[in-house]
């Protein structure tokens, strides 16, 4: 009889990386805001950083990598990802940074934003310092201008801003954004996909009803009020909401699901957004768990369609765009930014409360509530203390099409695919 062949011994297992510092260091701090890279070694390309992390941030030391490659000393690897240069850490006793409780897809809060914006008016001036001022050494401010105060200084008597920029701004230039509080539908089972009301010619207005199709006018509806479809015209051009009410189709902004891009995961989490309806739906899976009104790209400036990822997520972002001067726009530290195609993002808008129309240069504009709700939901996952966070082939970004009725079924761009 023949014995059977000997077991191949089983290696052991590779040993546990050797601490860098002592047990009683739970944590290294950052002494100031500064990258978190993908390798023990300095990326000047940012899309290959892992992220940024404030100063302060206090994150787990897991090992250490020899000096050199852009730090004068150690590399640690911190958790959950990433390398710092320990030139900029702190060894402390303390724990780790921890998370924020997970947001609520309900948001009550009546401040949107804990943030002061403002639109800088026609001849507005920055200046640097209180001498600039006195001696009226600053430059005009041209086209479109956003900013964010960190403070309020009086010079001479008169009231500046001071930005995050550091720029001085007079009080009596900047005229204060009330950003819109404005949010979505959280979904389940029991809700009703919702039906809003959107004046398309004049989005500032309530769109006319009428008695019957292109009848006498019987009142006005509100914008962005939910209506339900009671009827439609034989021509398809009319909706009756009501007893005697009936609505322009063109006038109504209609949620409607969609099927997943092939291949996608089971469970996985996506974005879809309907440039004609100018609705945006969260999934999970075949399941939508949010909708909501966005603002897409206006003529001349339309959000390409396609199937993307987002790369990157910052907790602000400032914009800018240096073309004809009539478009020519600065945007300053735009809350919960996620980009998704190029230089294409879905992020708030505390400038506008037109959501249900188009109105961006490309961008996908949210109301803030939704921006900081889906911010958090989206991957990739924003860890503790940091203000930036890239996407990578382990931590891939969530997904996002974007489609229309000319492009039902837009193209897998490169890095998509599930």
């Amino acid at each position: 009889m023949v014995p059977p062949p000997a077991r191949a011994p089983v290696p052991p297992p590779p040993p546990a990386p050797e601490p860098p510092y002592p047990p009683h260091v739970r944590s290294v701090e950052l002494a100031v805001q500064a990258p978190v890279y993908t390798r023990p070694t300095v990326e000047p390309d940012e899309n290959k950083r892992a992220g940024v992390a404030r100063a302060g941030t206090r994150m787990a030391p897991v090992r250490a990598a020899p000096r050199g490659n852009g730090c004068a000393r150690r590399w640690i690897e911190v958790a959950p990802r990433g390398w710092v240069c320990e030139t900029v850490l702190v060894p402390s006793a303390r724990p780790p940074t921890e998370s924020e409780p997970p947001l609520a897809f309900a948001d009550d809060d009546p401040r949107p934003i804990r943030a002061l914006y403002g639109s800088v008016r026609k001849r507005g001036r920055a200046y640097r310092t209180a001498e600039d001022v006195q001696e009226d050494r600053g430059r005009d401010l041209r086209g479109h201008h956003a900013v964010r105060a960190i403070g309020v200084e009086r010079i001479d008597g008169v009231r500046y801003w001071r930005t995050s920029g550091g720029d001085l701004i007079g009080a009596d230039h900047i005229y204060e954004l009330e950003p819109s509080r404005w949010k979505g539908v959280q979904l389940d089972e029991r809700t009703p996909l919702p039906i809003w009301v959107s004046n398309r010619i004049d989005p500032f207005e309530p769109v006319d009803a009428y008695a019957a199709p292109g009848g006498a006018k019987a009142g006005r509806l509100r914008i962005r009020e939910r209506i339900a479809i009671r009827e439609t015209s034989t021509d398809g051009a009319w909706i009756r909401v009501a007893p005697g009410l009936w609505v322009g189709r063109r006038d109504v902004r209609i949620a409607r699901t969609a099927p997943p891009p092939p291949g996608l995961a089971a469970g996985e989490r996506w974005f879809d957004i309907d440039l004609d309806e100018q609705v945006l739906f969260a999934y999970e899976g075949e399941r939508p768990v949010y909708v909501t009104l966005v603002s897409t790209g206006k003529p001349g400036h339309a959000t390409p369609t396609g199937v993307t990822r987002i790369y990157a997520k910052h907790v602000r972002s400032s914009m800018s765009s240096a073309q004809i001067p009539s478009e020519t726009y600065d945007v300053a530290d735009v809350p919960w930014t996620m980009y998704f195609d190029r230089n294409y993002a879905l992020h708030t808008s505390y400038w506008h409360d037109l959501f249900g129309n188009a109105r961006s240069h490309g961008c996908v504009n949210l109301a803030p509530r939704d921006a900081r709700l889906l911010f958090a939901w989206s991957a990739p996952a924003l860890p503790p203390g940091w203000t930036s966070v890239y996407g990578d082939a382990d931590r891939p970004g969530t997904l996002v099409r974007v489609r229309s009725s000319r492009t039902p079924e837009p193209a897998l761009r490169d890095g998509a695919a599930p």
